[in-house]
């Protein structure tokens, strides 16, 4: 693919940014599915046993992109870059706290 997308997850453009490199790292079990169906072309295998998948992309990290990841829920973890990683965080932070009652979990 080439082209104003080339580096895109989805239909969202790159608007100006840059693409980054995303480590990934999935559960062996959600490793084998994205083995059969890659997120992205520049998808790349840095490591594969039976403790997980490590992937590297080098893509712009755009809103369809973290819904994906988000998708995956506690199967996949990022890694790299900081950015991403501490934007997952507090998603899931947000996500929890919506779900604390008074007393706390």
């Amino acid at each position: 693919m080439n082209g104003y997308y080339r580096h895109c997850f989805g239909i969202v453009g790159p608007n100006g940014q840059e693409p980054q490199e995303v480590i990934l790292s999935f559960v062996p079990f959600e490793g084998k599915f994205i083995k059969s169906l890659p997120l992205h072309e520049s998808q790349e295998i840095l490591k594969d046993n039976e403790e997980e998948l490590r992937l590297k992309l080098k893509l712009v990290i755009t809103h369809d992109f973290l819904m994906e990841l988000l998708s995956h829920g506690d199967n996949v973890r990022v890694i790299a870059p900081d950015k991403l990683l501490k934007e997952v965080k507090a998603i899931y932070r947000n996500a929890f706290n919506q779900y604390q009652d008074e007393q706390g979990i």
